[in-house]
């Protein structure tokens, strides 16, 4: 059994405003992916007034319609950009994150859903040996390009949220988790979950 406290659980949409990349120069801004401007948003916001001492984050597909791009380039004879490589990778946005933002806090990058970095984050939690330990968790996600096989449907989104192991609000039951196939709608569903005050339990979470 997983247990941790939760806060600053913040969700970032398609129609969303980014306050939060105010604070990142407008030329860097605009070079920006949108999946990235989610994710950074998110982060932003999450952390404002707070300070974290990991961050966990989390795509199932990461910035895919950047690596398409460069896969269109490779079959049409045309050399890819080196920029459009290096920000396509699936660690690129933590990397984003730490050089606009200023931030050295450490970090890792997931190929995976939500209830994952959960489990990275406690993980981490309990073997550092930092007193009053706080992880970041990002999660990010938008809809692969049409010519991939594997449709799902949803809006792109971010979802992220501080833990730790103090006072603990919600727990992660590991041996009810469900094959997730779309790990957006994971998201989706336990942002929802959370913001209902009457729903105590969705799946292998439960609320304290």
């Amino acid at each position: 059994m997983v247990r941790l406290n939760l806060t600053q659980l913040n969700i970032s949409q398609s129609d969303s405003t980014f306050q939060g990349l105010a604070r990142i120069p407008a030329m860097q801004r605009r070079r920006l992916s949108f999946i990235a401007k989610l994710a950074l948003n998110n982060a932003i916001e999450s952390l404002e007034n707070n300070n974290v001492d990991y961050i966990v984050w989390v795509s199932q597909y990461g910035d895919e319609h950047k690596t398409f791009k460069i896969l269109e380039d490779v079959l049409n004879d045309e050399t890819p950009s080196p920029t459009q490589f290096s920000t396509s990778v699936h660690n690129a946005i933590a990397g984003l994150y730490s050089i606009l933002c200023e931030d050295a806090t450490l970090s890792t990058s997931l190929a995976g859903t939500w209830a994952d970095a959960v489990i990275e984050a406690y993980s981490w939690l309990k073997t550092t040996h930092q007193a009053n330990a706080k992880v970041l968790i990002v999660y990010y996600d938008e809809p692969l390009p049409n010519v991939y096989n594997e449709q799902q449907n949803f809006e792109a989104l971010s979802l992220s949220a501080i833990f730790s192991l103090d006072d603990h609000n919600i727990s992660l039951n590991l041996s009810e988790r469900e094959l997730v196939h779309c790990a957006a709608l994971e998201a989706q569903d336990f942002y929802n979950f959370w913001q209902n005050a009457s729903e105590m339990k969705l799946f292998a979470w439960q609320k304290y």
